[in-house]
C-alpha cells in the first residue's frame, strides 16, 4: 500500500472539522503519499500552508470535488460521518457499504459491516460479502472470507437468538461458495480467522465493536474503510489522532483503479 501510494501520490481531498498541531503535523507528513487538499468550514482554524477549500458544507463540498474529478480520491477525515454518507448517496446514488482495513502484526484484513446500520439482514450481509469480494478482486486479491456468528456449532439449542445467528452464518457462507468464493463459517471463533482477507461480522453493531476493540483498545493499525463504489472514498474514524493510514489507502486505491482501467493487473 505505502509503495503504491508513494509512487502515485494522488490528489486526495480530506475533510477537516478542526485541527490541532499534532493533526496538522500528521497531515504534512502524509503529503509523502498524496497531494492533499483540505476541505473545511469557515470555523476551521487549520492554520497551515496546505491547499484549503472553505465551505459552509464541507461534506457536500468534498463529495462534489470527487464527482467533478478535481480530486482523485477522498478521505472523510473528521467531518460528520452522517453528512458525508448522505452526500455520497445524494451525489452518486450508491447504497453506503464500507469495509474497514485493519493491520495487526503479520496480518492485514478487511472487516465488514462496520456501520451500525449496515448488515441488518441476511440478504444485506450476503450482498455485502459479494460486493466486498468483487472490490478486493479488482485490487488483485482473491479473498478468503470468514463469516462470523453468535456461537459454536454445538451451541445450537442454547437460545433462539444463537440458533438464528448460526443458521444465518451457515447460509451466507454456503451461498458465497455457490458464487465461487472461498468462504468459511467460523461461528463465534474470531481467533480462527487469522490469515483470512475478509471477516464478515454478524451485524454492523458487532462489527463496529470489533473495529473499536482492535483499533482503540488493542492498538491495531486502522487504514480506513473504503466505500464500495467506483470512485475512491475512504471513511475514517473521528476518534483517531491522524489520518496517514486512510490517506495511504486512498492514494493506493487510486493507483490500483488506474491499473485496472488500463488492463495492468500486476500487483
Amino acid at each position: 500500500m505505502q509503495d503504491r501510494a508513494r509512487a502515485r501520490r494522488a490528489r486526495i481531498g480530506i475533510g477537516i472539522q478542526n485541527a490541532d498541531q499534532a493533526l496538522m503535523q500528521s497531515l504534512m507528513a502524509s503529503s509523502e503519499y498524496a497531494e492533499l487538499l483540505l476541505v473545511g468550514g469557515p470555523y476551521c482554524s487549520c492554520g497551515c500552508h496546505m491547499d484549503f477549500v472553505e465551505s459552509d458544507d464541507p461534506a457536500s463540498e468534498l463529495v462534489s470535488l470527487l464527482a467533478s474529478g478535481e480530486i482523485d480520491g477522498a478521505v472523510r477525515g473528521n467531518i460528520s460521518a452522517t453528512r458525508a454518507m448522505k452526500a455520497l448517496n445524494r451525489q452518486f446514488g450508491v447504497k453506503i457499504r464500507r469495509i474497514a482495513l485493519l493491520e495487526l502484526a503479520g496480518w492485514s484484513f478487511f472487516l465488514a459491516p462496520v456501520g451500525i446500520d449496515e448488515g441488518e439482514s441476511i440478504s444485506e450481509r450476503l450482498e455485502l460479502a459479494l460486493s466486498a469480494s468483487e472490490y478486493l478482486r479488482k485490487m488483485g486479491i482473491a479473498p478468503r472470507m470468514s463469516v462470523l456468528s453468535g456461537g459454536r456449532m454445538e451451541d445450537v439449542g442454547r437460545s433462539s437468538a444463537v440458533d438464528r445467528s448460526l443458521a444465518d452464518g451457515e447460509f451466507i457462507a454456503s451461498r458465497a461458495r455457490d458464487y465461487g468464493l472461498t468462504a468459511s463459517h467460523r461461528g463465534i471463533l474470531i481467533e480462527s480467522c487469522r490469515g483470512d482477507d475478509l471477516l464478515l461480522a454478524p451485524d454492523g453493531i458487532s462489527g463496529n465493536l470489533i473495529f473499536r476493540t482492535l483499533h482503540l483498545l488493542c492498538g491495531a493499525n486502522a487504514l480506513g474503510a473504503p466505500v464500495l463504489m467506483d470512485k475512491v472514498f475512504v471513511d475514517s474514524s473521528r476518534a483517531r489522532g491522524g489520518f496517514a493510514g486512510p490517506i495511504i489507502t486512498a492514494s493506493a486505491l487510486v493507483a490500483m483503479r488506474e491499473c485496472e482501467d488500463s488492463g495492468d493487473h500486476k500487483k
